[in-house]
């Protein structure tokens, strides 16, 4: 699942995300960061899409941030 579809299935606004993300995991994503990730233009480091992984229970997977045909 793509972390957009994921947002938008749970209602959540970026700015919620990644403050549930850091209580959830410690992990701080920036806002501006998380936006990109959605847009497609930067894709995570490991740590944080570990914290993504961990987060959102295995729905949005590493996978999910690259255009696989």
């Amino acid at each position: 699942m793509k972390l957009d579809n994921y947002l938008n299935d749970n209602n959540m606004t970026q700015q919620m995300f990644v403050e549930d993300l850091l209580v959830a995991t410690g992990r701080h994503i920036p806002q501006g960061t998380l936006s990109k990730y959605v847009l497609g233009t930067r894709i995570p480091n490991i740590k944080n899409m570990q914290a993504i992984f961990e987060y959102t229970q295995g729905k949005v997977t590493p996978n999910d941030f690259y255009n696989i045909s």
